[in-house]
């Protein structure tokens, strides 16, 4: 009788730890309590009451309450501090991306503030949007790409795919802290479709557990008012129809941990990617990551339209200066540099080391660069956090 009484408890206590495995995995992400904007100078919300003022402006996002917590998302931390709120200071970016455009649909658009400094957005201030602008970098514009304020709705579904740079992998020391890593938004009105978030590895094989959202069941933390462009269209032209433009829709926001992604110090090496599998419905402001637990590559072509301007100081070996006699104008040709160095025989030698000696370094900057003779290669300095990363993948800015 007593071992069965004691076999029963043993079932029952198993049962009970798998169903708290279950739901910690299935409602690890949290939703901030508190989100702060720049929207009027400045803005807070909780949920999308009446309470709280309903953004109609350009409104990045610069801090949000986490278990308790506030943190600042680089963006500005002075309007913060002087509306009296404490906080912890992270920074975010929004992550680069880009994304197939396959759809004429009427419902797949860009939004964008019902005002933008204080101006109408409408058919007759904004009749049409240009297509020389990505549809992509509606989901990275404002301060640090964090503004709440512009969007692409029904964005086709697909997945976006942002690679993780093996200058700063992730960053083990962020994987069991309390920190939020990610943070993603749903800025339309949500279907029941599952969005799904996932780190993989270099053959898009999942690394940890993915995350499957349905924002649907979120509750809203705020509420903006919007101007509608079909995204279908070139160029995108305004839509007055009814229940769009002028319109409000709820904003959510979503943050996530590292280790909420079964990301742990024995795989996190093998995450090289970051993925967001759009369910057809989403409506995306940014997806966002803490540059303290990421970095990734730069997956655009530089720019290289406009005029750039002279470098103006060089070094040459090459027995010129200014106007030469074959009409080089050097340094003052490579464009848009401070300095210029050049030389047909002899190589540009930087600062040699060991890693030991990075050490005697007392005050690195991010950016710093020195050649670790111990690894055999370029490092960058990338924060206090992160230290010191061999330089071997393109980073973005």
């Amino acid at each position: 009788m007593k071992r069965e009484m004691k076999r029963k408890k043993q079932a029952s206590r198993l049962l009970w730890i798998m169903a708290l495995l279950v739901y910690s995995g299935m409602f690890s992400q949290v939703r901030p309590t508190t989100i702060y904007g720049d929207y009027n100078t400045y803005w807070t919300s909780q949920n999308n009451s009446n309470t709280y003022v309903t953004a109609q402006d350009t409104n990045n996002l610069i801090g949000m309450t986490v278990n308790g917590i506030t943190y600042a998302t680089g963006v500005n931390n002075a309007r913060l501090t002087a509306n009296g709120v404490s906080f912890v200071n992270e920074n975010y970016r929004a992550f680069p991306v880009s994304f197939n455009v396959s759809s004429t649909a009427t419902n797949f658009l860009i939004g964008i503030p019902r005002y933008i400094n204080g101006v109408l957005q409408d058919q007759t201030n904004t009749p049409t949007l240009s297509c020389s602008t990505a549809l992509s970098s509606y989901l990275r514009d404002g301060i640090n790409g964090l503004d709440l304020g512009t969007a692409v709705f029904n964005i086709p579904k697909q997945e976006l795919t942002f690679l993780v740079n093996v200058l700063a992998e992730l960053n083990p020391n962020c994987i069991d802290d309390e920190t939020p890593d990610i943070i993603v938004t749903q800025v339309g009105a949500p279907s029941t479709s599952y969005d799904v978030f996932k780190f993989t590895d270099a053959n898009g094989n999942t690394i940890g557990v993915q995350k499957d959202i349905n924002f649907s069941s979120i509750n809203p933390s705020g509420k903006a008012l919007w101007s509608f462009y079909y995204a279908g269209n070139c160029p995108h032209d305004y839509n007055s129809g009814s229940g769009f433009s002028g319109t409000t829709r709820d904003v959510r926001v979503l943050t996530f941990k590292l280790s909420d992604f079964g990301i742990t110090l024995s795989n996190y090496t093998s995450a090289v990617r970051f993925v967001q599998v759009l369910s057809g419905d989403s409506d995306v402001a940014f997806s966002a990551y803490s540059t303290n637990s990421l970095s990734l590559y730069c997956l655009e072509n530089a720019t290289t339209s406009g005029t750039g301007l002279d470098t103006n100081m060089g070094i040459s070996a090459m027995g010129r200066a200014g106007t030469d006699a074959e009409g080089n104008n050097w340094p003052m040709v490579r464009k848009g540099g401070w300095l210029a160095l050049e030389s047909n025989k002899k190589p540009f030698v930087p600062t040699r080391m060991t890693t030991a000696g990075l050490a005697n370094i007392t005050k690195p900057v991010e950016g710093m660069l020195v050649y670790d003779t111990t690894e055999n290669c370029l490092k960058v300095y990338v924060n206090a956090s992160v230290g010191w990363r061999c330089f071997n993948k393109k980073s973005c800015p």
